[in-house]
């Protein structure tokens, strides 16, 4: 059985959302020095990480379900801090802060209300890791589309007005938004295999008609998804807003699948 959070590491994870949402705020009010806050907070997320390997006398990430949403929290946070810091795109807090938020607060319903640790064969520790690796690259890819969306909506609004800064270029956007579905592609690919390979060899609580349930069509329908992306280059009709929507698109269904994960036993 999963070791459950303790109430400090609840409360430090509570901590860590209200300080990411506070640093969402003021970065879409336009203040400086915003990152203090989500610096902080994924600090805070960190410590609970740490102190909950420590109850357990196991410090290999990724071990229950409570571990492996607090690291993709910390994982999307961290990535966010770094194209913040580089000036890649600036506003991208704007987005990614409200899925770290969730994350965090998922890890502590979840965590807390249904435990469940992980095997460890390697097939196990592959599938595992990708499939939560996967979904920080999706995450970017979908702020991206977002941006995207916004910037084209406020350019056309006023086409002869200078561009605005905060949100990058819409080529940038672009570029990112490829490259991260790129990266998040090749994980997902990794973690479907070995996700198969998996339920093929032993018993598992999908069943034997593991085709058709929740968890595997909605997989499976965002990678169809994000192979419709990987083709915009190649595709003209698919290239600039029609991209943006089908990443936003793929990673709600990504969402759906983290959701469906955590309330099986």
């Amino acid at each position: 059985m999963a070791d459950l959070p303790t109430i400090v590491q609840l409360l430090l994870v509570a901590a860590a959302a209200a300080l990411i949402a506070a640093g969402t705020v003021l970065s879409a009010r336009g203040r400086r020095g915003t990152s203090v806050f989500p610096a902080v907070g994924l600090g805070l997320a960190l410590a609970a990480q740490l102190l909950h390997s420590g109850d357990r006398h196991d410090w290999l990430p990724l071990q229950d379900n409570f571990d492996a949403l607090l690291w993709l929290a910390i994982l999307v946070g961290g990535v966010t801090l770094y194209l913040r810091h580089r000036g890649t795109v600036p506003k991208v807090d704007l987005v990614t802060g409200p899925i770290v938020m969730v994350l965090l607060i998922a890890a502590a319903v979840f965590g807390r209300a249904r435990p469940h640790e992980y095997k460890d064969t390697l097939w196990d520790w592959t599938h595992r890791l990708s499939t939560y690796a996967s979904p920080v690259a999706f995450a970017l890819a979908a702020s991206a589309g977002v941006l995207y969306l916004v910037l084209r909506s406020k350019l056309r609004q006023k086409p002869h007005g200078p561009p605005d800064a905060s949100y990058g270029s819409l080529e940038r956007l672009e570029r990112l938004n490829y490259t991260a579905v790129t990266i998040g592609f090749a994980l997902l690919t990794v973690g479907l295999i070995t996700g198969v390979f998996l339920v093929l060899s032993r018993d598992t609580t999908l069943g034997s008609h593991w085709f058709w349930k929740p968890k595997v069509l909605l997989s499976f329908g965002a990678y169809a998804v994000y192979a419709l992306v990987l083709h915009s280059p190649y595709n003209p009709a698919l290239r600039g807003k029609q991209t943006a929507i089908l990443s936003i698109f793929g990673f709600v269904l990504l969402l759906g699948t983290l959701a469906v994960v955590q309330a099986m036993r």
